[in-house]
Parts: structure tokens; C-alpha cells; sequence
């Protein structure tokens, strides 16, 4: 299940014009939408926890997909072994660093982040990922370039399902 997280934010990637693509190129995943009002990790938390109800799923099955801040509270309840999942697509979040150690977890972590101006990538949420024992995955992109951003995306939808898909498959 890829559950959309979308929130106050407008979405630079995750449009009506290239979810029904990622859906068409993921036949077997199931596609929500999670409404949430603002970007506060309660609502997320019962946003989420409302769909994997509605939907009849587990937390092993979700693929959780977010943009900007919004991506950065999901991933950030994500790290603290708060939210559960499969997986998680963060797009063009802030890239701060993180006000807390991050706990183990399981969930492989993808981000698109945007360069800046200047070109430079915003280096203290990644160091701190790659400094910890997790499945992460990053690629820095120019912000202008949405094109290039949403091909990222699409690339890493594709790879969360299928790993998501393959764990299920063999009970992992």
C-alpha cells in the first residue's frame, strides 16, 4: 500500500498529473490518498493509522509518500521508531538536521532533495542517514528541474514497491 501523505503544502512532484503514472507502472500496489490538515505528527500518525484501518493493512505493507514538510514530520516520526512502514519517499523536504538520535528501523528511506541557489546540498540530514545502520537512499537534484525531480520519485516509488512487494512475498 503507497499511502500519499498530502498536507498544507501544494506538491511540486506528487500531481494529479503523475500519481495515475506511478500507479499505472505499479499494477499490484494499492494507491491512498491521507488527507491531513497540517503538518503536525498527530495528525499524520492518525491519518495514517485511519488508513491502514480503512484499508486492511499492516504497517510492514505501507509505503508512506510525502513532500516538503510534511515529508520531513513523516520521516521524522519514521526514525524515531514512532511511525511504522515499509518504506518512505521523501521529496524536496527541509533538510536540517535531526533533534534526535535516530532509532534502528527497518523501513528503507528514499529522499529527492533539492539543491540550492548555489548548488549546495544540504548535508546535515544526510550525514546523520548515512552515519546510521538504515536502507537510505539520496539523490540532490536542482530545484528548478521538476522534471528530473519527479523521474527521481518515480524511480524510487518503483523500488520501495517492489521491495516491499518481494519481503511480503517471502514473510520477511
Amino acid at each position: 500500500m503507497v499511502a500519499v501523505l498530502t498536507g498544507p503544502d501544494t506538491p511540486l512532484v506528487a500531481t494529479s498529473a503523475e500519481l495515475p503514472r506511478w500507479r499505472a507502472l505499479t499494477p499490484l500496489a494499492l494507491w491512498s490518498t491521507v488527507s491531513i490538515r497540517d503538518t503536525s505528527p498527530d495528525e499524520i500518525l492518525r491519518g495514517v493509522a485511519a488508513e491502514l484501518a480503512r484499508q486492511g493493512a499492516e504497517a510492514h505493507q505501507l509505503i508512506l509518500l510525502a513532500e516538503s514538510k510534511t515529508a520531513r514530520t513523516a520521516l521524522e516520526l519514521v526514525l524515531q521508531g514512532i511511525l511504522d512502514c515499509a518504506g518512505i519517499l521523501a521529496i524536496a523536504l527541509p533538510c536540517a538536521a535531526l533533534p534526535f538520535r535516530v532509532v534502528p528501523t527497518a523501513a528503507a528511506v528514499r529522499l529527492v532533495v533539492q539543491q540550492e541557489e548555489r548548488g549546495d546540498v544540504p548535508v546535515a540530514l544526510i550525514t546523520a542517514l548515512q552515519a546510521d545502520d538504515i536502507d537510505v537512499r539520496i539523490t540532490s537534484l536542482n530545484r528548478h528541474d521538476t522534471r528530473a525531480v519527479a523521474s527521481a520519485a518515480e524511480t524510487f516509488v518503483l523500488e520501495l514497491v517492489a521491495n516491499a512487494s518481494r519481503q511480503i512475498r517471502h514473510g520477511v
